[in-house]
């Protein structure tokens, strides 16, 4: 009907409301003999996938503009029936492209944090230190609580290609040719390569190693979670298999791994079948392996993604089993 309200929730190159959707609708309206102009407003999603999903989209603040004023108050009037605003208030923003940008410039900071800590995982490593410590240190200052963790790397819809948007906006929709974003673009491209980066540190460690029988423990992109797009454990996959290992795939919540069309277990065999056992995902359930049975086995652990607990860490020291963790600065 000419007077509904149209909401972009996804995350777009900034500029798209107002130079590709609107003249769409611009035309339609025209076809159809409408004399107002169409809401269309812009309000980007801020949801945590998993168990609280539907309680991350009615507690979690939210941002929004409009194309026009009638756009702008319709949408803050619909967000309001169902967001708890008391606690959680709106923000609204003075253009489409302020909200747009808003999205952006939010996963693009993230992405660039991850970024940072890889070079300085790497630095760690090399010199033994436990970079979880260390930035435990940093984050007793609340300026700095937002710094990441070491990792396999970034995955699902969002932090893989989201840096990239502003390139887009800025030379396809604006056509500002003078304008670059080195930041973004070099942290796409870390991000992209780590998982590699993680694996091929532990081959110079074991350069024979990944010839033999491999577990890989979890292959959706985030804890929890049964979403595999863009996982960064494809990469790991992808190296193992390329290294002439065979390979049993594991996840709680995945029973055919689409992206690289194998069959995945729920059920985690005896784990001394396996020469190299590597925990990718944080999922809970990992968070209960027993390793005793492996006392005294050749048997090498991998921790790509600080998956193990302490008391795991402690009790792998205690048995004396050969564990690589990206971040930890040693190898047990």
């Amino acid at each position: 009907r000419e007077d509904t309200l149209f909401i972009v929730e996804s995350t777009v190159p900034p500029g798209t409301c107002s130079k590709i959707i609107k003249p769409i609708f611009d035309e339609e309206f025209k076809k159809r003999g409408f004399s107002s102009d169409p809401k269309i407003a812009h309000s980007y999603e801020r949801v945590m996938p998993g168990e609280n999903y539907l309680f991350s989209i009615i507690n979690y603040w939210r941002v929004y503009s409009g194309l026009n004023q009638s756009a702008k108050n319709e949408c803050k009037s619909f967000l309001s029936s169902f967001i708890n605003t008391t606690i959680f208030p709106l923000t609204e923003l003075e253009s489409t492209e302020a909200s747009e940008i808003a999205k952006v410039l939010e996963n693009t900071y993230r992405a660039v944090n991850i970024a940072l800590i890889n070079e300085w995982t790497v630095f760690s490593e090399r010199l033994g230190v436990d970079l979880f410590k260390v930035l435990e240190a940093i984050r007793m200052r609340p300026t700095h609580i937002n710094i990441m963790n070491p990792g396999l790397g970034v995955g699902g819809y969002c932090l893989t290609k989201d840096p990239l948007f502003v390139e887009i906006s800025a030379s396809k929709i604006f056509e500002y040719r003078d304008l670059s974003f080195p930041f973004s673009q070099l942290a796409f491209r870390v991000n992209n390569q780590m998982p590699n980066d993680v694996i091929n540190r532990f081959l110079l460690i074991n350069k024979n190693l990944l010839k033999k029988r491999a577990l890989l423990l979890g292959v959706t992109y985030k804890a929890n979670v049964a979403d595999t797009r863009f996982s960064p454990s494809l990469q790991i996959y992808r190296s193992l298999f390329e290294n002439g290992s065979i390979i049993t795939v594991h996840d709680p919540l995945i029973s055919f791994w689409q992206e690289a069309n194998c069959e995945v277990t729920s059920e985690i065999a005896d784990l001394n079948l396996y020469d190299v056992i590597i925990f990718a995902v944080k999922h809970k359930i990992y968070e209960s392996i027993d390793f005793t049975l492996l006392n005294g086995l050749e048997i090498h652990l991998l921790d790509l993604n600080n998956v193990l607990t302490e008391q795991q860490y402690d009790q792998v020291g205690k048995l004396g089993l050969k564990l690589y963790s990206v971040g930890r600065g040693t190898i047990l």
